[in-house]
């Protein structure tokens, strides 16, 4: 099920249309705005970045706070990324990109302040070379 907002909590920020990849959040300034199930892909970026804790999950619970730098990103694999530029072409906010390594095309996260983590680039990708880690995932793995 879907993230909803509770709409005597929302201030009608906009920030939760800004984060959202599908663009499932709208409505207009400084009123309570509403999130399309139908495009909904519950990614939680919305409740993650939402100042006032007005969206909630299936259960009525927010999401935690957390800071946007400690927001899970997108990971290549470089041995299994094929090139195939699927997942630069599917995220919305431009934080993919190709580049060259050992001569070889692959992709990388080029932006990561553009990117919101919600997933999309590890969904689409073909043969599974992306996945998405929390920083504090990775600082612990390195």
């Amino acid at each position: 099920m879907p993230y909803r907002i509770i709409k005597e909590e929302c201030r009608g920020c906009g920030t939760c249309a800004r984060v959202c990849p599908q663009r499932a959040s709208n409505g207009e300034k400084k009123k309570p705005h509403e999130i399309d199930v139908t495009k909904c892909i519950e990614c939680g970026v919305c409740g993650r970045a939402c100042p006032y804790g007005a969206i909630r999950d299936e259960k009525g619970n927010k999401p935690e706070k957390i800071k946007r730098s400690e927001w899970p990103k997108p990971y290549v694999f470089k041995e299994d990324c094929v090139g195939c530029e699927v997942c630069v072409a599917v995220c919305p906010f431009h934080a993919l990109g190709m580049g060259e390594l050992d001569g070889e095309n692959i992709a990388g996260l080029y932006d990561p302040k553009a990117c919101v983590g919600c997933g999309l680039c590890e969904q689409a990708c073909p043969v599974h070379a992306i996945q998405l880690f929390w920083p504090s995932e990775l600082r612990k793995s390195a």
